[in-house]
């Protein structure tokens, strides 16, 4: 399969990709098995591009990142002002769901780092209750070396981690060599999801764009994060009118 079309959101890049080929390229990733540890995938949505906008450091991350997917259905409107009326939504939670069944039957070790207390550790558990045969250790670490040092001896091909935003992305630039996996995903909230600590927007919510107002709704605090929405709405229209 050839490499998915890579478009540009207010100088971010993002891959124009359905799940089949976002599942597709991530096992490529992890066939590739180079030792290099740099095939960091990135779920990409707009408050990430914001931050890309003030933070030269981490855009030059979503620069040389392997693949990143529209996470956010501001960045699919965004590409489908752009001509790609066929764009569509891979959230996080749902590439790692519909990537698991492939890691089953190829025996790939995946390792979930991060979230708070226990999180990732009852994801993990409710990974393999959903998909048995799965091989899926969890670690409770921060993003330093010692985590890193520590997960390179589970010896995993795909690491997620659920640092947040930014610091997520950093890990995996600067420890993904020392880990040993072949790719490295930021998941963000998605094992909060995985573990049931966090409950997920309604299906219709989500198609209607809504998400983001579901989860302001149960965690005000994230009001602070969320003003970037806005901003973005306002920069990347005009954008497309330039």
């Amino acid at each position: 399969m050839a490499l998915p079309t890579r478009a540009r959101v207010l100088g971010c890049p993002v891959d124009v990709v359905d799940m089949d080929a976002a599942v597709h390229r991530l096992a490529e990733l992890i066939d590739a098995r180079d030792g290099s540890g740099a095939a960091v995938v990135v779920t990409l949505n707009p408050e990430m591009v914001i931050r890309a906008r003030h933070e030269p450091d981490f855009a030059r991350i979503l620069d040389s990142a392997a693949l990143l997917v529209p996470d956010g259905v501001g960045i699919v409107r965004a590409l489908r002002r752009r001509g790609f009326r066929d764009a569509v939504r891979i959230g996080g939670v749902d590439l790692l769901d519909a990537y698991t069944p492939h890691a089953v039957e190829r025996g790939d070790r995946i390792v979930l780092v991060g979230g708070a207390g226990d999180v990732a550790a009852r994801a993990a558990a409710r990974l393999r209750r959903r998909h048995p045969g799965l091989d899926v250790i969890a670690d409770s670490g921060d993003p330093n070396a010692g985590t890193a040092t520590r997960v390179a001896a589970l010896r995993p091909q795909l690491l997620c981690v659920a640092f947040g935003a930014g610091r997520q992305e950093r890990f995996l630039r600067d420890h993904l060599r020392t880990v040993g996996a072949a790719a490295g995903i930021g998941v963000g909230g998605t094992l909060d999801y995985l573990a049931g600590t966090a409950r997920r927007a309604p299906r219709a919510v989500r198609s209607a764009g809504f998400e983001w107002l579901w989860r302001l709704a149960l965690e005000p605090r994230r009001w602070r994060r969320q003003l970037a929405l806005p901003q973005f709405w306002w920069l990347e229209r005009r954008e497309v009118a330039r």
